[in-house]
């Protein structure tokens, strides 16, 4: 099977506002001095396709942040991936958004809780059925190994090296 990575969007993901890639299947070189977002578009990819950073982790501020390292509110974070699966257009979107409750007598609005909402091929999707998608569109661990030189090393475990 020959996955290409047509278009990635981001939006308000970590310190990136708005930004398209668009590599068209090609093979692309991204490159830049420290902080600049090469690692941010790394971890944007991971996070749509398996909820991951590139350092293996689900556990990661995806959101924006301020000088303080505050995250700014009332922004939708958002990825969306097109790729060329032999050919033919898939195109994933990711989208977390922020749960604003107003108690009964109060006049401010308070952050309760966060949503992802998933798409496949501009579907909307529970997140089981994504991750089962993705599941069998690709293995992660095979997919980490083709695309990280240092994730056999580090991240498999020698018994299944």
């Amino acid at each position: 099977m020959d996955i290409r990575l047509n278009t990635l969007r981001l939006q308000n993901f970590k310190g990136i506002k708005d930004f398209t890639l668009k590599i068209d299947g090609k093979t692309a070189n991204v490159y830049g001095d420290n902080s600049v977002g090469k690692t941010t578009l790394a971890d944007s990819f991971l996070w749509v396709l398996f909820n991951k950073d590139s350092t293996d982790r689900t556990q990661f501020a995806v959101k924006p942040q301020d000088e303080s390292g505050n995250d700014i509110h009332n922004l939708q974070t958002e990825v969306e991936a097109e790729l060329l699966i032999d050919g033919k257009l898939l195109k994933l979107r990711k989208m977390l958004e922020e749960k604003w409750t107003r108690k009964r007598g109060s006049a401010e609005a308070e952050l309760t809780g966060h949503t992802v909402k998933y798409w496949w091929d501009e579907e909307p999707i529970k997140e089981r059925e994504y991750k089962s998608r993705m599941s069998e569109l690709i293995d992660e661990d095979l997919f980490r190994m083709i695309t990280n030189p240092m994730y056999f090393n580090t991240k498999v475990k020698w018994e299944e090296r």
